[in-house]
């Protein structure tokens, strides 16, 4: 291939992170498609390659800079563009240190395609483009996108809403990383959905580092999922993990009234202790957190209810722990993600005192994620003899089609040979697979 001749060049994107990264590496895909490059897989030979990065952990950093180091052995000749998050931190060093030809930070970097050397040769010298996250007091204003998100399944797609946030955690440093909350505008929202759609898309969730703060000239995120719903009566529509506040009830509406609006919701708990809770800086207190939850699972019965949980939090003792435990039992959550606090540099929680033993964190992250386990399988358990509404994404080892549910569920179909990918289908449930993995059911006569 001839460097400067685009229609030949080929581009490779990593992805590490959170579900917001996997959204912007569409974009970030779409914008480098308009660009002229092909996209192809990581492993595949390619003359652009992008990492686009997590900082939200000291772990997560040092995996970025081994994918970095790891790209350079294996293409010494490749353009590579660290982008995102870790990007945001100390710029300089990895394009000196770490063989980076591009550091774009979070603000420019769906707009890669024009940063690329026009001759498609590595630079002489790394460039840093990162631009400026909003600070934490400025207004800023509702922001667009470019493009389309370019996703490898035909059948889900993720659309990013909001950027930023202004809570200010005691353990993130996602503020300082993606800067002031921040809103697309409306229309843009509608114009990428549209597209997606178009592209054949059945499922679309929306995205954000904070969606429950959506807000564009007075409409907020139950307006915004009513608009997206009525682009299109063929799909159904899923929320990304929505913080507690006072969007959430307007939201909590829309899923009792509306079926193509999916019954899961992301609330992040992070503790069931209201001294901890404090200590982290959550804005809200335990008991007006189980009031949520429960006015949830009344409104939408079936609600599929995730949660995060930290454990090991500077501070944390045998008896708040016992204390979230039993909050957690108590609380209507049929999915847990857990996790072990990690001190990160620059946060207040990495300077707090009475810092939580390795061993007696991991042993509380065992424990919680134990229970975890057991929520998810009782909720499981109690779909037997339900109809859930089930999107077609692949084939089982043994060819039945699988796919997920409305309220989160893994299902698989006995009886679905006749059907493609990408449908919306009824299926009612018969019982647990086997292996456990995957609840099994029959298709319901009624199907869309």
């Amino acid at each position: 291939m001839t460097p400067g001749d685009t229609s030949a060049r080929r581009a490779a994107i990593l992805t590490l992170g959170c579900r917001l990264n996997q959204t912007e590496s569409a974009l970030i895909a779409d914008d480098l498609a308009r660009h002229g490059y092909a996209l192809v897989p990581w492993s595949a030979p390619a003359e652009v390659r992008v990492i686009n990065s997590c900082g939200v952990t000291a772990e997560a950093v040092a995996k970025t800079r081994k994918a970095l180091h790891a790209a350079r052995r294996r293409w010494p000749e490749a353009v590579l563009a660290l982008v995102g998050c870790a990007a945001e931190i100390d710029p300089a060093t990895w394009a000196a240190e770490d063989g980076a030809d591009l550091v774009v930070g979070n603000v420019v970097k769906n707009r890669l395609g024009e940063a690329l050397p026009a001759d498609g040769r590595r630079p002489d010298q790394p460039r840093l483009l990162t631009g400026h996250t909003p600070p934490r007091d400025s207004a800023p204003e509702a922001f667009e996108e470019a493009g389309a998100g370019l996703f490898h399944e035909r059948t889900r797609a993720a659309l990013k809403i909001q950027e930023g946030c202004d809570f200010h955690c005691s353990y993130c440093i996602v503020p300082t990383l993606r800067g002031a909350a921040r809103s697309r505008r409306w229309d843009d929202c509608l114009r990428e959905a549209a597209a997606l759609l178009e592209r054949g898309h059945r499922e679309i969730v929306l995205t954000g580092v904070n969606i429950a703060t959506y807000r564009d000239r007075g409409r907020d995120l139950a307006d915004l999922a009513r608009a997206v719903l009525d682009l299109d009566p063929a799909f159904r529509l899923r929320l990304g993990s929505t913080e507690p506040g006072p969007a959430l009830p307007r939201v909590i509406e829309l899923l009792a009234a509306e079926p193509r609006l999916c019954r899961f919701l992301h609330l992040p708990m992070q503790y069931g202790d209201d001294a901890i809770l404090k200590a982290m800086n959550r804005r809200y207190t335990l008991a007006e957190f189980e009031d949520l939850a429960w006015s949830a699972v009344r409104a939408a019965p079936g609600l599929g209810l995730g949660s995060d949980i930290i454990v090991g939090f500077p501070g944390e003792t045998e008896r708040h722990f016992v204390a979230c435990s039993e909050a957690v039992r108590r609380l209507p959550l049929t999915h847990l993600h857990v996790f072990t606090y990690s001190a990160r540099q620059g946060t207040p929680a990495a300077t707090f005192p009475h810092q939580v033993p390795g061993t007696a964190a991991a042993e509380r992250a065992a424990a919680m994620a134990r229970l975890g386990r057991a929520k998810a399988a009782a909720f499981a358990q109690a779909q037997i003899g339900q109809r859930l509404g089930v999107l077609t994404e692949s084939r089982a080892a043994d060819g039945r089609w699988q796919g997920w549910s409305e309220n989160y569920i893994r299902v698989r179909i006995q009886d679905g040979d006749r059907l493609d990918a990408n449908r919306i289908v009824g299926v009612r449930i018969d019982a647990l697979d086997p292996d456990g993995k995957a609840l099994q059911g029959h298709l319901d006569n009624a199907t869309t």
